[in-house]
């Protein structure tokens, strides 16, 4: 696979990723809860992939505040350099959640703030899962948090955010819009830009897939795992927890 010619559907926003999520993400409160919930199983995982790891704030606090070695993939390489910038003790790899190969096995799996979503079909649903319990030890774990159901995506939504950087004065307003095509949620994103006494607008388009249930269930357990559902997740909404029995 040719990663120099990967990019995310962050890569015109990546920059301005953490300014952004500072005031709507609490991420030392999320890797408390984190470390709870892993400290509930057994073997309790020491080591740490972060799959979908963005900027690396999740693997900052779990490895900085509760002693994890975390390391981490996403397809964007903005969020792979600031990653390790964070994190250079651990190894962040520019790599597709479908499709990626490390050397190593880990005790667990992290692919959280709806990541997963990002994979758009079923097909390719089951490639992920299958490729993170190939990269688990024999019982490892795997905690998800999966992206809206079809049941719960409404197409029309519209949501603005507004952020400021204190030490650059850059000030961002974010809009999205919500769309749906067929079973993909679609939101297109405007960035509002204010730096330095100039004006940009940068647009994305991310697209993320609407699963059931029953879908994910399925793509797990062809996978070789085993799932449970919590509904106690970091923010709003249910979280997978999967044992990988292979």
């Amino acid at each position: 696979m040719d990663t120099g010619k990967m990019r995310g559907m962050f890569h015109k926003s990546a920059a301005y990723y953490d300014l952004i999520y500072q005031d709507l993400k609490d991420y030392p409160d999320e890797a408390m809860k984190l470390n709870y919930l892993l400290g509930l199983l057994e073997p309790k995982p020491k080591t740490l992939l972060d799959v979908g790891c963005g900027t690396g704030e999740h693997a900052k606090h779990l490895a900085r505040n509760f002693g994890y070695e975390v390391d981490g993939i996403d397809i964007e390489p903005s969020f792979i350099e600031i990653a390790s910038q964070k994190l250079p003790e651990f190894d962040f790899t520019v790599a597709d959640m479908r499709s990626f190969t490390l050397p190593k096995k880990y005790d667990a799996i992290l692919c959280l703030f709806s990541s997963i979503g990002y994979v758009e079909t079923e097909e390719r649903l089951r490639d992920a899962f299958r490729c993170m319990g190939e990269h688990l030890k024999p019982g490892g774990w795997l905690i998800c948090e999966p992206w809206a159901s079809p049941g719960n995506w409404q197409p029309g939504q519209v949501d603005a955010i507004e952020a400021k950087d204190p030490e650059s004065g850059a000030m961002i307003t974010r809009t999205r819009y919500g769309e749906s095509d067929g079973r993909v949620s679609v939101l297109k994103i405007e960035y509002d830009v204010e730096l330095n006494g100039e004006h940009s607008v940068l647009h994305e388009t991310h697209r993320l897939g609407l699963f059931t249930r029953d879908q994910i269930n399925d793509a797990l357990e062809a996978a070789g795992f085993e799932v449970r559902w919590s509904e106690q997740a970091l923010h709003a909404g249910p979280m997978l927890i999967a044992t990988y029995l292979m």
